[in-house]
C-alpha cells in the first residue's frame, strides 16, 4: 500500500512526521536522499505521494472543506453541533491559531513541498522510458499549480517556494506577490498540459490528465477576472473551451450518477479525489459530514456532521428540478432496527451516497475537484463578460437541458432554457445561480461569493446575511473575513511574514 508523509507547517518544511494510506507503496523519509530518489519507482511513489495531502484531512476531507461549505450561504451550522472548531466556519469565526486556518495552510503547502521534492530530484535518476519521467515531473507541476492557487484564494499572497532549498529556508521567506505566484502557476500549467496524458486509465484514477490542467487554468484566469479584476476573460474562455471539446468528456445523461459509486470513472468527472473504500485504498470519506443525525451518527464519535442546507438553498431550486430531488432528502432509515426510520428535522445533503450507507469503514465516493459541467459554466461566465450573451446562455441550457432530464424522463418542464437575449447583468445572475445549483456542496459557493464581490461590491456580505442569517447573527460579517488568516505557528517562526488586516 501507498504510505503518504503528513507534512509539518511551512515553517518547519524539512520535518516530516506521521504517515497516511493513499495511493500505495511504502514510506521513506524524504530526508534520506542518500538511499532515495535512484530509481523510477522512487519517483513515482514521491509524485503519489504529492496527491495525498489534497485528499487529507487538512484539505479536502476536512479542513478546508469544512470551511468553505460552512462559511458559505449554502450551509447551515448543524443545530447540535458542540464543537466550536467545527462549526466556527459557519460564523467565519476562524483565527490564527485555530485548524480552520493552520491545516489548509499545511496541507497545501506539503503538496507544494513533496511536488518540489519530485522536480528537483527526477531530472537526476535515469528512466527507461522519457516519457514517464516527463508524465511525473508534469504531475508534480500541476499539483504545485493547483495548491498555489488555492493558497492565494483563501490567504492572498503567500511565500513562493520552488526548490527543496527554497523550503530549507522557508523561515526567511517573506510574501510573493501575488502577480507574480500567479504568473507561476500558469507557467507550470501550460507545460503540465503538454506533458500530462488526454486519458487516464483505471490504474491511475485520481491522477491528473491534460483536461485537468486545463480546468486550473480556467479557474485561475476565472478569479483573476472578478476577484482581482483583470481582462482575462478570453483566457479563461479558451481554456475551457478546450475541455468542452475533447471528446473523452460530456455531460452524463443523470446528474446522480456522476457521484455514485457505479459511476467512478465516468466522462463528467475530470478531476477527483478519489475514494474506494470496497478497495481498502483510502480512507477519504465526504459522506461522512453530511450523515443525519436523526439516523444515529455522530452520537458516538466518528463521522462529524457538520451542516446541513440553508433554507435559502434547499427552497432556491425551480420546482421539478432533478438536482434538488437527488441532492436532499427530508428523511431515511437507519442499518439499525433499534433506530429504523424517521423525518429529518431538517433537510439532509444526499448528493454522495456510499455503498456501505455510511457504516463499516471507508465510503466509496469520489469528490469532485472539476466536473464537464464546470467546464460550460467557466465559459458560459467568460462569453458573457466578453459580451457573448447569446453563446453563454447556450452552454447553460445544456446543463439545465440535463437538470429536466433526469433519469431519462423526457417529461420535465423545469427548469426551463433561459432566454437568449437577456442581458449582461441578468445573465450573469443567471450563471452564479446556476454555479449554485450544479455544483452545491462542492466546495464551490464560498469562493463564487467572495470573488463575485470584487465586482459588485456588497454581494458577499449581503449573499451571508440574507441566505444565512445565521452567520450575521451569530457570527461577523466583517470584509476582512473574507480570506483566512495566516497562522499564527507561521508568523512565530517567520518574522518575515504579515498578517492579513484584520486580525
Amino acid at each position: 500500500m501507498n504510505r503518504f508523509l503528513r507534512f509539518a507547517p511551512l515553517a518547519l518544511s524539512v520535518a516530516l512526521t506521521g504517515c497516511e494510506n493513499m495511493l500505495e507503496e511504502e514510506t521513506k523519509s524524504f530526508l534520506t536522499t542518500g538511499s532515495y530518489y535512484q530509481t523510477p519507482a522512487d519517483i513515482l511513489s514521491a509524485t503519489l505521494s504529492a496527491y495525498q495531502p489534497i485528499q487529507s484531512a487538512d484539505v479536502w476531507r476536512r479542513w478546508l472543506l469544512w470551511d468553505v461549505e460552512l462559511a458559505s450561504d449554502q450551509v447551515r451550522v448543524h443545530p447540535d453541533e458542540p464543537n466550536f472548531g467545527t462549526y466556527a466556519p459557519g460564523l467565519l469565526g476562524w483565527g490564527p491559531e485555530m485548524s480552520n486556518a493552520q491545516n489548509p495552510w499545511n496541507g497545501l503547502y506539503s503538496t507544494i513541498y513533496r511536488s518540489n521534492l519530485v522536480l528537483d530530484r527526477a531530472p537526476a535518476v535515469t528512466f527507461t522510458s522519457s516519457a514517464d519521467q516527463t508524465r511525473l515531473m508534469a504531475e508534480a507541476k500541476f499539483l504545485r499549480a493547483y495548491a498555489y492557487l488555492y493558497l492565494t484564494k483563501l490567504y492572498d499572497a503567500v511565500p513562493l517556494l520552488l526548490t527543496v532549498e527554497d523550503h530549507a529556508k522557508s523561515a526567511e521567506k517573506s510574501r510573493t506577490p501575488v502577480e507574480q505566484i500567479h504568473a507561476q502557476i500558469a507557467k507550470d500549467l501550460t507545460e503540465a498540459v503538454t506533458d500530462l496524458p488526454d486519458a487516464i486509465s483505471s490504474a491511475d484514477y485520481g491522477r491528473a490528465s491534460k483536461a485537468a490542467a486545463q480546468m486550473v487554468l480556467a479557474d485561475l484566469y476565472q478569479w483573476r477576472a472578478t476577484f482581482l479584476k483583470k481582462n482575462e476573460w478570453q483566457q479563461a474562455s479558451d481554456a475551457a473551451k478546450r475541455v468542452i471539446d475533447n471528446p473523452r468528456w460530456g455531460l452524463n445523461d443523470d446528474y446522480l450518477t456522476t457521484f455514485l459509486p457505479t459511476g467512478r470513472g465516468n466522462k463528467e468527472l475530470i478531476w477527483m479525489v478519489p475514494s474506494s473504500g470496497t478497495e481498502g485504498r483510502s480512507s477519504f470519506d465526504i459522506f461522512c459530514n453530511w450523515l443525519p443525525r436523526e439516523l444515529g451518527f455522530g452520537t458516538a464519535g466518528g463521522c462529524e456532521v457538520i451542516g446541513q442546507p440553508t433554507k435559502w438553498m434547499f427552497d432556491s431550486f425551480a420546482k421539478g428540478d432533478y438536482r434538488h430531488e437527488v441532492t436532499y432528502r427530508t428523511g431515511g432509515c437507519s442499518t439499525s432496527a433499534s433506530v429504523g426510520c424517521r423525518t429529518f428535522r431538517w433537510p439532509n445533503v444526499f448528493k454522495y451516497r456510499p455503498t456501505n450507507r455510511g457504516v463499516g469503514g471507508p465510503a466509496d465516493v469520489d469528490f469532485p475537484l472539476y466536473r464537464y459541467a464546470e467546464a460550460l459554466l467557466i465559459y458560459a461566465e467568460a462569453q458573457n463578460e466578453l459580451g457573448n450573451t447569446a453563446e453563454a446562455m447556450r452552454a447553460v441550457n445544456r446543463i439545465r437541458a440535463r437538470a429536466r432530464k433526469g433519469t431519462g424522463s423526457e417529461s420535465r418542464t423545469s427548469p426551463a432554457d433561459l432566454p437568449l437575449n437577456l442581458g449582461r447583468l441578468q445573465a450573469r445572475e443567471a450563471i452564479y445561480m446556476e454555479r449554485n445549483w450544479e455544483l452545491a456542496h462542492e466546495g464551490k459557493r464560498w469562493f463564487d461569493q467572495v470573488r463575485r464581490d470584487s465586482i459588485e461590491p456588497g454581494y458577499w456580505r449581503n449573499t451571508l446575511i440574507q441566505n444565512d442569517p445565521e452567520t450575521a447573527a451569530r457570527g461577523d460579517v466583517s470584509e476582512f473575513r473574507k480570506r483566512l488568516p495566516i497562522p499564527g505557528n507561521e508568523l512565530r517562526l517567520n518574522s518575515n511574514l504579515e498578517q492579513n488586516p484584520g486580525y
